[in-house]
């Protein structure tokens, strides 16, 4: 009785491991006007919040089960995020586009307004956005009916307002990624590391920083200093 004990014991470890870690998925990313690849593109999935980079074709295997969710990220395009449940699953590879922003300029910056481009980037996918949810900001506290003072508004806790505003965290989520792409682009890693195809792939996406790190490390030569220190342990690897 305990052998069979222990044995389905180990066998809930494996089968919830193996729930936790997904299955591998393989996908293209490409531009929804061109229908080029998007190279180096962030792909992450939101739920274990692992991130992997799209190759010189655009493709990416990343692990996922059924309903988490998946975003795309790249820089000079909107972001788009999905749900990975049946419309994907019966699919043997997926096959995802980005629309471009209108005034891309692909991974520059610029100095209109004193802003850089990621910023521009930011701006007009947040507009984009928003417009797709109009009359979003529902205040949580909302004059009594009775004149009496303040009230809970119940319709800050509905379906649909809780689905806005989960729509608002895949953004935000996003916006993150999109700034990490912007700081850590595949022209600045291989400027101080010489690495190009497949191995750049493989460093961009082992060693990709965090954004929290790059924003408390704003210059090119923070980002130099930290490629110099990854490619040690890279090729140690």
């Amino acid at each position: 009785m305990r052998k069979l004990i222990f044995f389905l014991l180990i066998l809930l470890t494996v089968n919830t491991y193996a729930q936790k870690k997904g299955n591998p998925v393989w996908g293209y990313l490409r531009d929804s006007v061109t229908h080029e690849p998007i190279i180096l593109a962030s792909v992450t999935n939101l739920t274990n919040n692992i991130t992997v980079m799209t190759s010189t074709t655009g493709r990416f295997k990343i692990d996922l089960t059924e309903n988490q969710v998946l975003s795309f990220a790249a820089v000079g395009y909107y972001f788009d995020t999905i749900h990975f449940n049946n419309q994907y699953l019966l699919q043997d590879t997926l096959a995802l586009i980005l629309s471009p922003l209108t005034f891309s300029l692909g991974n520059v910056t610029v100095t209109a307004r004193g802003m850089s481009r990621y910023q521009l980037d930011s701006i007009e996918r947040r507009k984009g956005f928003l417009q797709d949810i109009v009359n979003y900001t529902i205040p949580t506290i909302s004059q009594a009916n009775s004149g009496a003072g303040i009230a809970l508004n119940l319709d800050r806790f509905s379906k649909h307002e809780r689905a806005k505003r989960k729509a608002f965290v895949f953004f935000e989520s996003n916006e993150k990624e999109a700034y990490i792409n912007y700081r850590f682009p595949a022209s600045l890693v291989t400027k101080y590391s010489g690495l190009r195809d497949e191995q750049l792939q493989q460093f961009m996406q082992q060693y990709r920083p965090s954004d929290n790190w790059l924003r408390v490390h704003r210059t090119e030569d923070d980002i130099k200093y930290y490629i110099n220190d990854k490619l040690k342990l890279f090729f140690k690897r």
